[in-house]
């Protein structure tokens, strides 16, 4: 084959190929649907929708918090009595001397039937100091010692040895009592004195006769030398001066 017949085959090639190029384009677009026709087919239409009716619901009143009622103190009965709040450490003689009126009067006043126990914030009416003077009583009878109080003294222990030498007070009444201002008293020696000391019923309290830190149940007297020997008498007086319990030492 010579290069003129090799060129004819080379360009009758590229025609029918061509050709055939030519003839799929045709039928394939003859076959493509318009674009108008399908979209008018696949273009759904919206379904109408119906609106939600919302009905208001009246909201509930909101509650009103109760208030709180402020304590306050009695009232007061017409003439010049006064009020008084008790603070720690306070006792009903304490109280009394600064008013300048007695232990009975505030007793009365207060509807007090214990004069060795009053509690930090308790309302106390003070009597009217300038009204007229109440009527002279006949002398009551000194109580037994120790009776109707159940405060006593259980037991002196260790009497003679100061670093354990102690003292053991408890309360078998059914009462708390405040021994603010009672004395614990070696007869014829020695004297302690207590501050406010709470004792509840069934409860207790501890004297060392040696140094240390008070608790609330353990007191120290903080002396250089043994208190107790055998043979002695503690004495147990409270606020008014009378003795409520005695022990002698084994």
């Amino acid at each position: 084959m010579n290069r003129r017949q090799l060129a004819f085959v080379i360009v009758m090639n590229a025609l029918i190929s061509l050709v055939v190029a030519v003839g799929v384009v045709w039928v394939v677009e003859l076959r493509r649907p318009d674009p108008e026709v399908l979209a008018a087919i696949y273009t759904p239409v919206a379904a109408a929708q119906i609106a939600p009716t919302f009905t208001p619901t009246q909201a509930a009143p909101a509650a009103v918090p109760a208030e709180t009622p402020t304590p306050e103190p009695p009232l007061a009965d017409a003439g010049n009595e006064e009020f008084y709040v008790v603070q720690a450490g306070d006792s009903l003689s304490a109280i009394a001397d600064r008013y300048g009126v007695s232990v009975q009067a505030i007793m009365e006043a207060n509807d007090l039937s214990n004069p060795d126990f009053v509690f930090s914030g308790q309302w106390l009416r003070i009597p009217d100091t300038n009204s007229a003077p109440a009527p002279a009583l006949s002398p009551t009878p000194a109580p037994t010692p120790g009776a109707n109080t159940g405060i006593r003294v259980a037991v002196v222990d260790s009497s003679g040895n100061l670093a354990f030498e102690r003292v053991q007070i408890v309360n078998d009444s059914d009462l708390a009592v405040n021994l603010q201002g009672w004395r614990l008293e070696r007869e014829g020696g020695a004297t302690y004195t207590f501050g406010s000391v709470p004792l509840f019923p069934g409860g207790g309290i501890i004297l060392y006769s040696g140094a240390g830190t008070d608790t609330s149940v353990t007191l120290y007297w903080n002396r250089t030398e043994a208190v107790w020997q055998s043979g002695a008498v503690a004495r147990l007086v409270n606020a008014q001066g009378d003795e409520v319990s005695r022990l002698t030492v084994p």
